[in-house]
C-alpha cells in the first residue's frame, strides 16, 4: 500500500477539477472496496465557500453522482509524510511553492503517474469540451489509484 492516506486535489478556485477529481477517486476507492484513504480537495484561492462548476456538476449528475453539497476550501499548506498533494497544472503547483516554501509531495497529477501535462477546464466550453476534460481525469486517476495501491516488489532471495 501506499505512504500516502490523505490525498488533496488542488485547483486555482476549488470548485473546477479538484471536487470532480476527488468525487471520482472516492468513488474509484469505494468500487475496489479501498480504504485507509482521506480524500480531499482544495483551491489556492478561495475567497468564500463557493459550489462546483455548473458544467462539472451537471457531468457528474449525468455519471449518476453529485457534487451538489460541495463548497470550497482553501488550502491552507496541509504537509505531512503521509499527504500527497495533487495539482491540476504547474501554475497551481508553483503557487504552492511561492506561498509554502517548506511544501513537500506536491506534484501535478499527470505528473505523478508518469505523464507530462496540465489538465485544465475550457472555460466557456461546451459540455462536451468539459466532458473530454473529464474523461482525462476519470484515466488518469486510474492510474493514481495504481499507482498508490501497487505492492513494493519483493526481492528475490
Amino acid at each position: 500500500m501506499s505512504r500516502f492516506s490523505n490525498i488533496i486535489f488542488l485547483d486555482e478556485e476549488g470548485t473546477g477539477l479538484s471536487p470532480y477529481a476527488e468525487m471520482m477517486f472516492r468513488w474509484k476507492l469505494r468500487n475496489r472496496g479501498l480504504s485507509g484513504f482521506n480524500v480531499m480537495s482544495r483551491g489556492n484561492v478561495v475567497l468564500f465557500p463557493e459550489p462546483a462548476n455548473q458544467k462539472l456538476a451537471e457531468l457528474a449528475r449525468m455519471k449518476g453522482f453529485s457534487l451538489d453539497n460541495y463548497s470550497a476550501k482553501a488550502f491552507e499548506g496541509e504537509f505531512s509524510e503521509c499527504t500527497l498533494i495533487l495539482t491540476m497544472d504547474g501554475v497551481s503547483k508553483q503557487k504552492v511553492y511561492d506561498r509554502f516554501p517548506h511544501a513537500a509531495n506536491v506534484y501535478m497529477l499527470r505528473e505523478y503517474v508518469g505523464e507530462s501535462g496540465d489538465i485544465r477546464l475550457p472555460w466557456g466550453g461546451s459540455i462536451e469540451e468539459y466532458d473530454a476534460v473529464c474523461a482525462t481525469v476519470d484515466r488518469v486517476t486510474d492510474r493514481l489509484l495504481d499507482k498508490l495501491t501497487e505492492m513494493p516488489e519483493q526481492g528475490i532471495l
